[in-house]
């Protein structure tokens, strides 16, 4: 039986929570005070703490360090109680470590939530440990891949940060894959059996342009909110209940709605559209952004409140370029993926191997687009060549002997305008990406809002 430890110095409160988790199978010891707490402590290791951040002796959070560093089954998880919430004591607990932050009176169904995510005792078993291990000294960490030093400290960042609840941005250039990242969290956390709902801030405008506002798609809406509102529709954090939501580049998001994401996760409820009461709230928040948090803050395309709130645990994402060897890991991965993929469709026949020299290029080159670059040039490679993959220039038959990314070239006469040169650059990067502006933005290295403005330009000239 999991044993909890409830630090309290409210006897009702103390009474209530004591009994909700005898309900849900917790043998419990309770304190009123620090030095109660710190006694119980000495005496036993809890497999959860619930804790006042006020007490008559001191603040709840002075208890952490008192905390066994290593507990049987992993870090422990520590509950923070207050009826005093401001921005500055959640992220001040979330800096501390502690798993989540509940205001009170407490919201039962809430808290219930979290401790069926609680592990009973022997859950995780030393062999899963090594077994993880040795997936890492192979390069594999979940749906990860990659055996750098740089890799290894960001799995290292991800098994602090996955058992918690707290929210987390992750951050780096396009194409690292900042969502593998997330998903890693995910399968990682208490709520791997929860939901894993993605949200692309970039595409909310679209949808918005259709009729429905963009705080239905987030919160939902009641029946009758606005025109086309039929019925209750829920929003992507009812969608997310019990698991994980995923916004991708939460830059593009309105500021408006950054701000109510931040009031979501300071009061664990929301309002949908149309609707009269609080909704209480059980999702986790995972954010990314390509954009370096705290120039966006400052350009106004990042809430302070909300990165605050969110750099209390953050991840960085090293490029490509710094992660010394992956890159041939990577490649030789998509292959096996690419034949197995062919085996699946029947095409017995077709195994691609990969020649030294190919390796050799994977490792010279300095991979701007990142990790989806290289998945989109072996693509391209592997289905140019023939039973051995030479090279990662996919030639097609062209007889061309330089060609970049997408197999495509730019030839400048000397004397050329420098605006004339960047300008059928552009061009010749979006026909050879079939038109696609991301990825264009991607190849030349620059935001796709910045492609958008040159494009606006070339228009006008």
């Amino acid at each position: 039986m999991p044993h909890a430890l409830i630090v309290e110095d409210d006897p009702n409160s103390l009474s209530g929570l004591s009994a909700i988790l005898a309900a849900d199978g917790f043998s419990v010891d309770t304190a009123a005070t620090l030095a109660d707490a710190r006694a119980a402590l000495g005496r036993f290791i809890p497999d959860v703490v619930l804790v006042d951040l006020n007490l008559p002796d001191g603040g709840g959070l002075e208890l952490l360090p008192h905390l066994p560093a290593q507990p049987p089954g992993g870090a422990l998880p520590v509950i923070v109680m207050t009826g005093n919430a401001t921005v500055e004591s959640a992220i001040e607990g979330l800096r501390h470590g502690i798993w989540d932050y509940l205001l009170k009176p407490v919201n039962i169904p809430r808290l219930r939530s979290l401790l069926a995510r609680i592990p009973r005792p022997y859950e995780l078993t030393e062999e899963v440990r090594t077994l993880r291990e040795n997936l890492r000294l192979l390069g594999r960490f979940g749906p990860m891949l990659g055996r750098s030093s740089a890799i290894q400290h960001v799995y290292d960042a991800i098994e602090q940060l996955a058992p918690t609840e707290s929210a987390i941005l992750v951050h780096g250039e396009p194409g690292t894959g900042k969502e593998v990242a997330a998903r890693t969290l995910h399968q990682l956390s208490r709520r791997r059996k929860g939901p894993f709902v993605v949200c692309d801030a970039r595409s909310l405008a679209a949808e918005a342009a259709s009729g429905r506002p963009l705080a239905s798609i987030l919160f939902g809406h009641e029946r009758g909110a606005f025109n086309g509102a039929e019925q209750r529709e829920p929003g992507l954090v009812d969608q997310a209940s019990g698991g994980t939501l995923f916004i991708d580049e939460l830059t593009e998001l309105p500021r408006q709605q950054q701000e109510a994401l931040l009031r979501a996760l300071d009061s664990q409820t929301f309002m949908r559209v149309g609707g009269s009461s609080e909704v209480g709230t059980d999702f986790r928040l995972i954010a990314a952004t390509r954009a370096v948090p705290r120039d966006a803050v400052q350009q106004g395309m990042l809430h302070e409140d909300l990165w605050l709130r969110l750099d209390a645990a953050s991840l960085q994402l090293p490029p490509l370029r710094e992660r010394e060897e992956d890159a041939a890991l990577l490649a030789a991965a998509c292959v096996d993926e690419l034949n197995l993929d062919a085996h699946t469709r029947g095409l017995t026949g077709i195994t691609r191997l990969v020649a030294p020299s190919f390796v050799r290029e994977c490792l010279a080159y300095d991979w701007p687009g990142n990790v989806r670059e290289l998945h989109e040039r072996v693509k391209r490679a592997w289905h140019a060549s023939g039973d051995v993959l030479e090279t990662l220039q996919a030639e097609e038959g062209s007889g061309a002997s330089s060609r970049d990314a997408n197999g495509g070239r730019v030839q400048v006469t000397v004397g050329t305008p420098l605006a004339d040169v960047e300008e059928m650059l552009i061009r010749a990067t979006l026909d050879a990406v079939g038109g696609t502006r991301h990825r264009a933005a991607s190849l030349l290295g620059i935001s796709p809002k910045t492609l958008y403005n040159k494009l606006q330009r070339m228009r006008l000239n």
